[in-house]
């Protein structure tokens, strides 16, 4: 990705914000790009309140969705992408040409390797909880200051989590008595 602060042209009124957001930032910024689809910053996760802060005050104020993705073997491995939207109030609402080319932006946080750990959204947005939830269940991630964060989609007892590019594809236990008494999963013939 090209390193840029000035976004493209049809975007050109969120420059201004682009600023603001990079001096919110500060030392946690990795990079702001303009990108063909939305606008994205980059940064750590020490940065992510102070940003979030800085696009509520201009008007951000729909969280789309968070999502996971695990970059192993480089590094950082981890980033969760938070994609906001600028739904605009009023008394303008019955116009249904208000919602086209919303502003939107993408957050990109990376978090530490070995010990991934992000601030939580759900005391902000209350729609974070759940995918929250989810990111820790499956990649391991843990959100600083969540509500209730526990497993969602796996058992309790479940061991490891399962989107992480090193968890092995049958599984960290076997489900089957070995000698091809069929189990949960069928016999591996090694």
């Amino acid at each position: 990705m090209p390193e840029s602060i000035k976004p493209h042209p049809e975007r050109a009124a969120l420059a201004p914000l682009i600023e603001a957001l990079t001096q919110a930032a500060g030392e946690h910024l990795l990079e702001a790009v303009a990108a063909e689809d939305m606008d994205e910053i980059a940064l750590r996760p020490g940065g992510l309140l102070a940003v979030i802060d800085r696009l509520r005050a201009h008007g951000f104020n729909h969280l789309l969705d968070i999502g996971g993705t695990d970059h192993h073997p480089l590094t950082p491995r981890y980033e969760i992408s938070y994609h906001l939207i600028a739904i605009p109030l009023g008394d303008n609402l019955r116009n249904p040409g208000r919602l086209m080319n919303l502003p939107r932006i993408r957050l990109r946080v990376f978090p530490q390797d070995l010990d991934p750990v992000v601030p939580s959204l759900a005391g902000i947005w209350p729609s974070a909880n759940w995918p929250e939830r989810e990111i820790f269940d499956l990649f391991g991630v843990r959100f600083e200051g969540h509500p209730d964060l526990r497993r969602l989609l796996n058992p309790d007892d479940f061991v490891g989590y399962p989107l992480r590019k090193d968890f092995p594809l049958r599984g960290l236990e076997r489900r089957f008595v070995p000698g091809g008494r069929v189990g949960a999963v069928p016999p591996v013939k090694e």
